[in-house]
């Protein structure tokens, strides 16, 4: 990174320096679990941390208000403290973190949500439009502006709350928060063949949602 304007240097150098730094934030990582484990407290502050953005990102995937997001982080990492014992030396210890905090906001909605149908009138008039002009914008667009991205989103959730908790989970890990197969598979603790069914199944669930709405 400092040859970048200067002498590149010689090859492979900066890719050596790359994996240097990634095997030393793993191992300091795994020496704040291991403290974390003991006991001490500053070094599971100091991984919260380290993971605090992703967590929120995930729970923002399903809930909007910023005090429901922050009351539900704060429930992931207490049970994250709680677990921590249990956790396995060795491992990743992303992944073992995004499956509490995936898990937690699955909680959250089967404890909080009554399915729910809703119509085409129940829509305000620019949701209306952004649905008859094709689903394929209830995500919104990368080039829209953010008033109509803010419209897709509202969307979005609205159409999201009518899906079982399952699928919702399964749906929002995939299009809003971008996991791969594989990574949903971590997250949901099963196969990824299983994951790809649960999000075919999600998907045509969606899609049913859809259409009940187009009726």
């Amino acid at each position: 990174m400092n040859n970048r304007q200067g002498d590149p240097g010689p090859p492979g150098e900066g890719r050596e320096e790359s994996t240097s730094r990634g095997a030393e934030g793993r191992e300091h990582e795994a020496d704040l679990v291991r403290r974390a484990q003991g006991g001490d407290q500053r070094a599971f502050e100091a991984l919260v941390r380290m993971h605090d953005r992703r967590v929120f990102a995930i729970i923002r995937g399903f809930l909007r208000r910023r005090q429901d997001v922050e009351d539900l982080a704060q429930e992931v990492f207490l049970k994250t403290y709680l677990a921590i014992g249990q956790f396995r030396l060795g491992e990743p210890f992303a992944p073992w973190l995004n499956r509490i905090a995936v898990n937690t906001s699955y909680d959250h909605l089967r404890a909080l949500r009554r399915r729910q149908e809703i119509s085409l009138a129940d829509l305000g008039e620019r949701e209306a439009d952004l649905l008859r002009g094709g689903s394929g914008g209830v995500w919104g667009s990368g080039d829209a502006g953010p008033e109509a991205r803010a419209v897709a989103g509202d969307l979005a959730d609205r159409i999201l709350a009518t899906l079982s908790p399952k699928d919702r989970l399964v749906i929002t890990l995939r299009e809003v928060q971008g996991f791969e197969i594989a990574e949903i598979a971590t997250a949901l603790g099963c196969s990824r063949p299983a994951a790809k069914v649960r999000l075919f199944r999600a998907r045509r669930a969606m899609q049913a949602a859809l259409r009940r709405l187009l009726r």
